[in-house]
């Protein structure tokens, strides 16, 4: 009976691969939902760690309005320049620098046309020297309000080089400025998480993201030796009160992955309800294609009863063609939305390399 099940599978081939190939489908759209936000969201985890590894309390003005991810962009508060005066008094603080860092920096290139780009935000910001993570590979800082520094992944995707003069878009008209410097990040790395970034002396970062001098969006606080980050940061917030939101790095790193994962959960449903609605149509499709293909197999079914089987070895060979389409497709579904998925990671892990 077995032999025989096995003869009527390879008989009807095509007729059975379509209907594999509904259940391929039902289970890639639903694996691969599951592994892609989930990448994503590793993804998203190791850019923002790398982003703070350097941060040991955030400083941020509370925003007057919150706004989740789904919702929209949140508009930052700005953070005035007294503020950071004042936490470089406070006990434990080794350094503590004022960050202009803002989305809207778009650089043109050497073809005439503004490098775009496809999700990962493009930052302008003051230049606050190099660190552990930020290296300068070309050129120097910029100095004069008409220069600029831009990291590798812009400066490739632009085709510009140390000396050139390029154009900006800001908050103000388009303005020309000097590229003085091309830099990068530790591991050889040209970008994180593909964000293109365009570095401005800080009164003219001030001027063009935030639109209003001696203010900035952030405060990066340096821990002394021996201080503990969780410690620092009580003692900064007891300083600033109640305006401000303190976070250490590892926090804020972490309230900032959480956010886009909180848009990546509405996509994860999009995603789903396309997988719900293959699985309901290939269910059918497999429905209707065994309830043809015993119906074809009528008279086949009554020679075999005829020559002794019985009636349950008949309709467990049935099921057994159903169980062992289902299996296969099955996986080769998971097998193509792994390959899938690990090419996804491939991408991803390329992403902080530009």
């Amino acid at each position: 009976m077995f032999r025989a099940t096995l003869k009527s599978l390879l008989a009807r081939k095509v007729r059975l691969i379509l209907s594999g190939l509904a259940v391929v489908l039902g289970v890639m759209f639903v694996s691969g939902a599951f592994v892609l936000t989930d990448t994503l969201g590793r993804s998203f985890d190791a850019v923002f760690a790398d982003g703070y590894s350097e941060v040991d309390v955030d400083v941020q003005a509370k925003p007057k309005v919150a706004v989740g991810e789904a919702q929209g962009e949140q508009v930052p508060t700005p953070v005035p320049a007294g503020a950071v005066e004042r936490v470089r008094q406070v006990s434990g603080v080794a350094g503590a620098t004022g960050l202009v860092n803002a989305d809207g920096a778009r650089l043109v290139g050497s073809n005439g046309k503004v490098v775009t780009s496809f999700g990962p935000p493009q930052l302008g910001e003051n230049w606050v020297g190099e660190s552990d993570l930020v290296k300068l590979r070309q050129g120097r800082e910029p100095r004069a309000d008409d220069e600029i520094v831009v990291n590798q992944a812009l400066a490739d995707a632009a085709k510009v080089k140390v000396g050139d003069r390029v154009g900006v878009l800001t908050l103000e008209p388009k303005k020309e400025f000097t590229l003085v410097g091309v830099f990068g990040y530790s591991g050889d790395r040209t970008s994180i998480g593909g964000v293109n970034e365009v570095a401005f002396t800080t009164p003219v970062a001030q001027r063009l993201m935030l639109g209003a001098p001696n203010t900035f969006t952030s405060i990066s606080v340096k821990a002394a030796d021996g201080v503990r980050a969780e410690t620092l940061r009580d003692d900064v917030g007891r300083a600033l009160g109640g305006d401000y939101q303190v976070r250490t790095g590892e926090q804020a790193a972490a309230d900032a992955a959480a956010s886009l994962k909180e848009g990546l959960s509405f996509f994860n449903k999009i995603l789903l309800g396309f997988a719900g609605v293959a699985l309901l149509v290939g269910t059918f499709l497999i429905l209707n294609t065994f309830s043809i293909i015993v119906a074809q197999r009528t008279r086949e079914l009554a020679l075999m009863r005829a020559i002794g089987a019985s009636g349950r070895q008949i309709i467990g060979s049935v099921v057994l063609e159903a169980i062992a389409v289902g299996l296969v497709a099955r996986s080769s579904g998971w097998g193509r939305a792994s390959a899938s998925a690990r090419c996804w990671r491939s991408c991803s892990a390329s992403w902080p390399v530009g």
